[in-house]
């Protein structure tokens, strides 16, 4: 409908009343139209007292509603705060479950980091797992069998002086009757060489003088060894010597041995061969004393620090040593207390470690030992295998090694290009660990990060000095035989025992290195 139509219909509606309001008020309303009106009044009225007790009836159906309205509000309000109250309980458990969860998973990762931990990771000798694995042959398989190959000359031993007749051996009844044959004036020889162990014993006799004066007694003085009633000459000490503490034999197998390769003619006292070492001390002073002057005067020195047990407590044994001349001392502790009275103390060339604080204030440079490098980087590759820089840092330091193995003298901008990778890596390493922050269970990796940033230089001195060994490996093969003796004897009785074995060891290994025959060592070191 339009505005114009809806108009027009008021305006009539508006007509129309005027015109009945204009009869009611002349009066000219018929009977009929009244009575009407009246009805419909009725009518009206009637449904307005129906409208208004419906209106009452729904208003208190209304207040109704809202007081049940407000009570379930206040129920429902109290339900809500106890879900919301269950559901933080839940959400606190959950949290705390998930930390547990979280540690538990660190603390499995650490231990599995210390199951796997081995000589190929970390600092543990291989003698801690005799059951390793397979170690990596490079060579190719030819299937043939060990020893002299077809088509190779062999390598004979030389014949020796015959300490007997040579026996002939007479040709069989075959060949004397065969006409076929005929003898020649070329001969083929075999030797058969044995030890035989023969037991010689000199007795010195003097005879007694006494004095009619005093009534004493005296008697010419006998030769140097000859002081007791029954003594050992210098062979038989050499040899329970060496048993005993350079093939670590111990002192009843040292003592049954010699009994039985002199058929129970020499029977060595424990007494006896427990005293050795302290002898060989004694008598080797001299040369110990010379090879601590040599040290000093060496370009380069290797150091290291092992754990010995003296009735059940820890000491310490010091190895310092180079290509020529080794020498060990007993320590009560490590650290600086360990270092004095060694040649470390005084030390001004270039040492040689695996990264003791303590050695670092001493000597004048300093060379970490890469083979404790690459075993911890080894040990980060395999616990942190989302990381990329130790990989990387390995194959650096293993291809560098190899290059100085083949070529010592490297030039100036090949190590240049070798230190700037090096540099590259570290900024690798510190972006990952913004990236993946470390552990708690395992800050190895990171604190190796850290160690190589700042080690930079003791770690690559090996480059522009080719003179210097880049690892330790002469230290650690020194102080294993120190281990060996220690796991034989499973603990000394007194610091004197130990510190006499390490004045020994000293000796032999230096005379060792040298070449020279360490039983004429010894030999030399009891002859009088």
């Amino acid at each position: 409908m339009t505005l114009k139509e809806a108009y027009e219909l008021r305006r009539k509606e508006v007509l129309s009343l005027r015109r009945e309001n204009a009869k009611l008020k002349e009066g000219t309303y018929t009977d009929a139209e009244k009575a009407a009106h009246e009805k419909e009044i009725q009518h009206l009225k009637h449904i307005l007292q129906r409208t208004e007790r419906e209106r009452d009836c729904y208003h208190r159906l209304w207040q109704e509603a809202l007081k049940r309205d407000a009570g379930y509000s206040a129920e429902f309000r109290i339900r809500i705060e106890d879900l919301e109250n269950e559901k933080n309980r839940l959400l606190s458990e959950n949290t705390s479950v998930l930390n547990k969860l979280q540690e538990a998973l660190d603390t499995i990762a650490k231990l599995k980091a210390q199951m796997n931990r081995d000589h190929e990771n970390s600092s543990i000798p291989s003698s801690r797992k005799p059951f390793h694995k397979k170690i990596k042959n490079s060579r190719e398989q030819t299937g043939r069998k060990p020893g002299a190959q077809k088509g190779h000359p062999g390598h004979r031993r030389p014949h020796m002086e015959p300490t007997v007749p040579v026996i002939m051996i007479e040709p069989t009844p075959e060949m004397l009757s065969d006409p076929d044959l005929y003898p020649t004036e070329e001969f083929i020889s075999k030797q058969k060489v044995d030890i035989h162990v023969s037991v010689s014993v000199t007795e010195y006799r003097a005879r007694i003088y006494r004095s009619r004066s005093t009534g004493n007694r005296v008697h010419a003085p006998f030769p140097d060894g000859v002081v007791n009633e029954f003594n050992y000459g210098e062979n038989a000490k050499a040899l329970a010597f060496l048993l005993n503490n350079y093939c670590n034999v111990s002192i009843d197998k040292t003592s049954e041995l010699i009994n039985g390769l002199t058929s129970g003619a020499v029977s060595l006292s424990k007494g006896l061969i427990n005293s050795l070492p302290s002898q060989f001390s004694a008598l080797t002073e001299k040369e110990r004393k010379r090879i601590y002057s040599m040290l000093l005067l060496s370009p380069s020195m290797h150091a290291d620090f092992t754990p010995g047990r003296v009735n059940g407590k820890c000491v310490q044994v010091i190895f310092c040593g180079n290509e020529d001349e080794v020498l060990y001392c007993f320590r009560k502790h490590k650290g600086h207390e360990g270092i004095q009275g060694t040649p470390v103390e005084e030390y001004q060339q270039t040492l040689i470690h695996d990264h003791d604080p303590t050695f670092y204030n001493y000597g004048g440079d300093h060379q970490e030992c890469l083979s404790h490098i690459l075993r911890y980087l080894q040990d980060a590759i395999e616990n942190e295998p989302d990381l990329t820089w130790h990989r990387q840092m390995k194959d650096l330091l293993s291809s560098t090694i190899h290059e100085v193995k083949q070529d010592r003298d490297i030039s100036a901008q090949r190590i240049s290009q070798i230190e700037s990778t090096y540099d590259q890596i570290v900024k690798t390493a510190q972006q990952e660990y913004l990236e993946h922050p470390p552990r708690k269970y395992f800050p190895d990796g990171y604190n190796l990060y850290k160690r190589m940033d700042h080690d930079k230089h003791y770690h690559l001195l090996f480059l522009r000095h080719p003179e210097i060994a880049y690892t330790n490996n002469l230290a650690e093969r020194g102080l294993r035989k120190f281990k060996r003796k220690q796991k034989q004897a499973v603990t000394f009785r007194c610091n004197q025992s130990i510190e006499h074995l390490c004045d020994c060891m000293t000796v032999i290994e230096t005379e060792r290195l040298r070449g020279a025959d360490i039983f004429q060592t010894a030999l030399a070191a009891f002859s009088p």
